[in-house]
């Protein structure tokens, strides 16, 4: 199979002279993908362009776009500290057959259908294998081979008002993929064009049957249902807005429905909602801004305190688990001090968000370790071994502190695994040789 799409892939570039615009700052993505295309897929073709900003990738679109060259658009989901939701969706408006595919850290599902919900062709999660990069490429170059094909024909008569050659083409779809919602929104199309309301309506009906939780036929019931049923555009509306929650444009329009109604609790409802996603989308990009400067005055321990308490403090009730990180690192900073006790009352306020966390506990632990209480330190590291019995064997700095810790309290039994981890880890650190050592004719 992985050859099947290497060859779409080298054919996409070699045969097709396609080529990729990357907007990342994300150094070891842009060597990822240059291996991908340069030595998995082997072109020999200079079809890769990287700019690291916006304002650089939208000149590099707009020179291939006037060349009429053929090219897909890699674009990171945060673009120097701003979400590039906008360019995204102006690139979709300037070029709505433009092929984009945006690039995200861990994300949740809600967020990947937004982006498939404004135009993306794909979204990779990094860090990215070449087998991924390949696959995804290969889906976006050609999604469904013969049936694409057809779409495309499709859509082009539709354009040119050659409804009978499009309605001919729709059918040929449904033949090979009988309730295909892609065959099914043309054949809907292709009667709206006609003013053959009925006929679309029943289309899309069927093309949402066919996929319930596929967003293209509902947002085709809200357009057609528009200014004919309010009733129908709400229902749909609330559909999208359960599988796509983020869209904050659409729950104002949501609200004003109600509004117009004089339903006015629940236009407050969806109101709330939309205000809420924009701000927590602003805290995104705050976030991204403060943890960037933090990361770069890493070695000033009271500058990155100061940028990570204005991210924290601007996210206030909004924390959640994704944001356990920033409070790893202000605690280091805060310890970098000499803060231990700040340190401590920092990483409560985290395990209140993720009480199960065995990274807190040990940091925890390690404050407590500084401060000199080192039977506190002990039970915040044993509360990290009950969640995660295995979480100090990646790190030999890890295993070296709480071996030194529990040899300090005398609980042999727990030291000696991780000193003999360490070991393991270096076979070098004459230390944890001397410790282990010591241990073992300590408890013979």
């Amino acid at each position: 199979m992985a050859g099947k799409y290497d060859a779409i892939v080298y054919d996409y570039f070699e045969k097709t002279n396609g080529s990729i615009i990357l907007i990342s700052e994300d150094p070891l993505f842009k060597r990822m993908l240059s291996s991908t295309i340069f030595k998995a897929i082997g072109t020999k073709r200079n079809c890769l362009s990287v700019t690291e900003t916006v304002h650089a990738g939208l000149k590099k679109v707009q020179a291939m776009n006037k060349l009429g060259q053929d090219f897909i658009v890699f674009i990171e989901r945060m673009v120097g500290g701003i979400t590039s939701t906008d360019t995204i969706l102006t690139l979709k408006r300037l070029l709505p057959e433009l092929k984009i595919i945006v690039l995200v850290g861990e994300t949740k599902r809600e967020n990947i259908a937004f982006f498939y919900e404004i135009g993306v062709a794909n979204v990779i999660s990094k860090p990215a294998s070449m087998n991924n990069i390949i696959e995804k490429l290969a889906f976006t170059v050609r999604p469904q081979g013969k049936l694409s094909e057809y779409m495309d024909q499709g859509k082009r008569s539709l354009n040119a008002g050659k409804f009978m050659e499009a309605m001919q083409i729709a059918q040929k779809v449904l033949s090979l993929k009988p309730e295909s919602p892609a065959g099914l929104m043309l054949k809907g199309d292709i009667h709206l064009a006609q003013n053959e309301l009925d006929k679309a309506l029943e289309s899309y009906h069927r093309a949402h049957e066919s996929s319930k939780i596929y967003l293209e036929p509902i947002k085709k019931l809200v357009e057609a249902y528009r200014g004919v049923d309010e009733d129908e555009v709400l229902k749909y509306m609330k559909k999208l807005d359960r599988l796509s929650p983020l869209n904050a444009q659409r729950k104002t329009e949501i609200g004003k429905v109600h509004a117009k109604r004089n339903e006015m609790d629940k236009a407050e409802s969806y109101f709330d909602q939309a205000i809420e996603t924009v701000t927590r989308e602003a805290m995104g990009m705050i976030s991204a801004v403060a943890e960037s400067i933090s990361e770069a005055v890493a070695e000033d321990p009271g500058m990155s305190e100061k940028y990570l308490t204005k991210v924290l403090e601007a996210k206030g009730s909004r924390l959640d688990k994704d944001d356990i990180s920033l409070f790893n690192k202000l605690g280091i900073a805060l310890r970098g001090q000499g803060k231990w006790r700040e340190a401590i009352d920092n990483y409560t306020t985290a395990l209140r968000i993720s009480p199960k966390d065995e990274g807190l506990y040990y940091n925890m632990g390690m404050a407590y370790y500084d401060g000199g209480d080192k039977r506190r330190a002990g039970h915040c590291f044993m509360k990290a071994l009950e969640h995660n019995p295995d979480f100090y064997k990646a790190s030999e700095t890890v295993s070296m502190n709480i071996g030194a810790l529990f040899a300090d309290l005398r609980e042999y039994e727990y030291a000696i695994p991780c000193f003999e981890n360490a070991l393991a880890l270096n076979p070098e650190n004459p230390l944890a040789a001397r410790r282990l050592a010591a241990l073992k004719d300590a408890v013979r």
